[in-house]
């Protein structure tokens, strides 16, 4: 099923009204719902540019851009849409839901849920936390289990003006659906690191880079990943068509890690620079006034992988452990090719590390 803020037949695939059945009062009065009701009236052709989420390059707000009248309607739509699921599909042993700007590798989904009980009542993903409401987030993709969506579906009925009252005043549907689908009586449980909320290029291969994990001591270098974030349309191609090549080339029980991942998809990229590019090198470096200089800085350092400069800015930057990045408006990003081979050939070999067992957490 595909949802959306607009009933309608997308090349020849139908979209579902995620917000059909909110409150009829709501979706007529409410502020956050402006932008709906000029849909209903006029069609797509009613949106402008502005009103669009935008590419996915604005990847440090992991907050999303709560001003954007998309994304105001869009903490709506996730208790409606796995109610709707449930009463269109009831007996189904899994359900997974993903946002368009997701990619789902779909043998390491299957393989992952062949190894779970379907029968136990199971809310997954990648936690996440608003204040101290934990939650599967939405972007990284989350899973139910028939048992936890019938609770959930349970619940939304016999509670839908508490659940749109505490909806109307949060910002995050994917945490409204959290805090509900615990008080159905379902647990979240930790699906990490298999869901991941980047794409493959800002992953963080050797360190965790400042960012919260569940468990520093974990190498995600060695772990199955099944889920992608922040992937434009171009990224979600190039990366299915390696996916569709990997599979060619294994069996379906072999597992594809992320170690796989940085060698033959990652790497290969960061062997010619590129211009409107931010690899996300972190360490500024002084008396570097062009590109060539920044070069020179990053060679003198033996354990400077990549360096970037910028154009109006003049900074020139460097870092140890090797990231592919993000598109940046006037920012020249290289790589040290042969030093990257070196890091990925010189990082300790994996051991029993696999697919780890769902758990409830914290």
């Amino acid at each position: 099923m595909i949802f959306s803020d607009l009933e309608e037949t997308y090349h020849g695939e139908h979209i579902y009204d995620a917000l059909d059945s909110v409150s009829p009062e709501i979706r007529d009065n409410n502020k956050d719902f402006e932008l709906y009701r000029r849909l209903q009236r006029g069609g797509r052709q009613v949106l402008d540019a502005s009103e669009l989420s935008g590419a996915p390059e604005a990847f440090s707000n992991n907050g999303g851009n709560q001003e954007n009248a998309g994304w105001k309607l869009d903490k709506w739509k996730f208790m409606p849409m796995v109610n709707r699921t449930f009463h269109e599909y009831p007996d189904i042993k899994w359900y997974v839901f993903i946002e368009a700007d997701t990619f789902l590798l779909w043998t390491m989904l299957q393989q992952y849920l062949s190894r779970l009980d379907h029968t136990k009542a199971i809310y997954a993903g990648s936690p996440s936390f608003i204040a101290d409401e934990l939650f599967a987030h939405g972007g990284s993709g989350f899973i139910m289990s028939q048992p936890a969506l019938s609770s959930v579906a349970t619940y939304y009925a016999s509670h839908k003006p508490e659940i749109e009252q505490l909806t109307d005043g949060h910002w995050a549907g994917d945490c409204v659906l959290g805090i509900f689908t615990r008080r159905s009586g379902v647990q979240f449980h930790n699906f990490w690191p298999h869901f991941q909320g980047d794409y493959p290029g800002l992953l963080p291969y050797a360190r965790a880079d400042g960012r919260p994990v569940m468990d520093d001591k974990l190498r995600e270098w060695c772990y199955p990943t099944i889920s992608y974030h922040h992937m434009s349309s171009h990224m979600i191609r190039d990366f299915w068509q390696f996916e569709q090549e990997w599979a060619k080339s294994h069996d379906r029980t072999e597992t594809l890690l992320n170690k796989d991942v940085f060698r033959d998809f990652v790497m290969p990229q960061m062997m010619e620079g590129k211009a409107d590019w931010d690899n996300l090198s972190d360490t500024e470096v002084a008396d570097a006034n062009s590109l060539e200089e920044c070069r020179t800085k990053c060679e003198v350092q033996p354990d400077c992988k990549q360096y970037s400069f910028g154009s109006a800015t003049r900074k020139c930057k460097t870092r140890t452990d090797p990231r592919l990045g993000k598109p940046s408006n006037g920012t020249i990003s290289h790589w040290l090719g042969p030093r990257v081979q070196h890091f990925e050939q010189d990082m300790a070999p994996c051991g029993t590390e696999s697919w780890r067992d769902p758990y409830v957490w914290p």
